[in-house]
């Protein structure tokens, strides 16, 4: 079973993120010392010393409309399609629910929706092509359909934590 101390944060984007068009872009900021901690894991990793497990989380997502779905990559190379680059896809979220999860006199009270993807493969494939040195991981969320300003899609943050062993 794992402890809240065997959880921690990795790093955050420091915007909200209003999503209108065929893409949104944020930076997640990476703490150096648990980014440390997490490569240090990598490092050791063997059959029987298993590495950090990283999961970006994607909170207090909103909208007025349930359905849009979006694919979300990490670090994909710039000024390429990123549907070309399956390897940087970290998952796809579907905004099922997040309406009703918006609305502020719901069971919700507005707060919407979190969605988690576990990103360790992603991850270690950095740190093995040395790309993990960076302080920031560039998170690309794009819808399979153009989202219109009407949807009012918005990611209240984008955060990354890593669990321990």
């Amino acid at each position: 079973m794992v402890t809240s101390r065997d959880v921690e944060l990795l790093g955050a984007n420091t915007e909200t993120v209003r999503l209108v068009g065929h893409e949104a872009r944020t930076t997640v900021v990476l703490d150096n010392t648990v980014k440390g901690k997490l490569t240090a894991t990598l490092r050791a990793a063997s059959e029987r010393a298993l590495p950090d497990r990283v999961f970006l989380n994607l909170e207090n997502v909103r909208s007025v409309n349930d359905a849009a779905v979006l694919n979300v990559y990490i670090n994909a190379p710039e000024g390429e399609d990123p549907a070309r680059h399956p390897e940087c896809k970290a998952g796809s979220i579907a905004l099922f629910g997040v309406r009703k999860a918006s609305l502020t006199e719901g069971e919700h009270a507005g707060n919407g929706l979190t969605f988690v993807l576990e990103i360790s493969t992603i991850m270690d494939r950095l740190h093995l092509s040395g790309a993990l040195g960076a302080d920031q991981l560039k998170v690309r969320l794009v819808p399979r359909n153009p989202v219109s300003e009407a949807a009012q899609i918005s990611i209240g943050r984008i955060s990354v934590f890593r669990e321990g062993h």
